[in-house]
């Protein structure tokens, strides 16, 4: 049985675990899959909710985090590229200085899925989902570049499930994906096959909120299209009921001796220094496209509302162009290739 066969098999199963019909809205969402849980109210805090005008001074040292020099990628290893019909596949290696000066060298590894169309071509920039294995990330990149879109994946560096990192370890590492983003824009400039006016961002539940966080900090990036991503990465990590994050957060907060899930939210709060909700008010709501999934137990529906909050402007009428699906976040991930050529056609201008 084929790769792609298993894990439709495995939707089918768990699509069984999805919340019933009648809970419509998030917040009976939420409960319904985490009773006692205590919720962050699903509007945009103030910060979030206005119209447009002049970064406010926290929002600007926020985004002073992922400043990083050029000079901090000592070498670039571009490997043979393995041709297929319609795109070829090269592996692409940074040998970078870490930009945070704390932990020295280290390889970051991307997979350039480049079109046969001749360019220059549009070109999207791919974050990996929760578990940053290959599946529907390379699915996804195969699918841009059968379309005539070269495609990049960020392979991730560090895993999500590493229960020996401490919780204070997480801004930094979400920091150093974002600005792997950005390095990589840097190479795909001088690239001759790669339109650099034609650049976007893409992802998938835990790719969404990678996409969303690289969107609001690197203007280079044009648009953006996420599916079941959020923000308020503390409250998703608090109420997801994916096993994997569960475990790792669990083993986390026995180690670090929280005792429970408000206060794990509430130390969470206070040091994670960055989220996707911080830039949303840089972008504009026009230029990113959201799918988000309801009934949702993944990454709550209640944080994906909250991300497109923050990238609104209420006051003027100007919202983010949502999909909204009903199949549950497994169900929607699968259906990647639809929201592709919806994504597509929004980058293009055709939505």
């Amino acid at each position: 049985m084929s790769i792609a066969i298993k894990f439709f098999a495995a939707t089918i199963f768990l699509s069984a675990l999805n919340l019933p019909l009648c809970a419509e809205t998030a917040l009976e969402q939420v409960k319904a899959i985490a009773p006692g849980t205590e919720l962050s109210i699903p509007l945009p805090a103030a910060e979030y909710a206005g119209g447009a005008g002049a970064p406010s001074e926290a929002i600007l040292k926020k985004l002073a985090l992922f400043d990083y020099q050029k000079s901090d990628v000592l070498l670039v290893l571009r490997y043979p590229a393995v041709l297929h019909d319609d795109y070829s596949v090269e592996k692409i290696e940074f040998v970078i200085n870490d930009p945070l000066r704390k932990i020295g060298k280290y390889l970051q590894n991307y997979t350039y899925y480049r079109t046969t169309q001749p360019g220059p071509r549009p070109t999207v920039l791919v974050s990996m989902h929760f578990t940053g294995d290959k599946t529907i990330s390379d699915w996804a990149a195969m699918h841009f570049a059968d379309n005539g879109y070269n495609a990049v994946i960020i392979n991730t560096r560090e895993s999500l499930t590493d229960e020996t990192r401490p919780l204070s370890g997480l801004s930094d590492l979400f920091i150093r994906e974002s600005i792997a983003g950005r390095m990589c824009i840097d190479l795909l400039e001088k690239l001759p096959e790669v339109d650099k006016e034609k650049l976007y961002a893409f992802g998938i539940s835990m790719g969404g909120i990678r996409t969303a966080l690289l969107f609001g900090v690197e203007q280079r990036l044009k648009k953006a299209g996420e599916i079941s991503g959020g923000g308020d990465i503390p409250g998703i990590i608090a109420d997801t009921r994916f096993f994997k994050p569960e475990n790792t957060r669990d083993a986390r907060m026995r180690i670090e001796g929280i005792s429970s899930l408000r206060a794990f939210r509430a130390y969470m709060k206070k040091i994670m220094t960055v989220d996707p909700l911080d830039f949303g008010s840089l972008r504009n709501p026009e230029d990113i496209i959201m799918v988000i999934s309801r009934h949702d137990k993944f990454v709550p529906d209640i944080y994906q509302e909250k991300l497109f909050h923050a990238f609104s402007r209420p006051r003027e009428g100007r919202y983010p162009v949502a999909i909204h699906s009903a199949m549950g976040h497994l169900h929607t991930a699968m259906n990647y290739t639809k929201y592709v050529d919806r994504f597509i056609a929004f980058f293009e201008g055709k939505h």
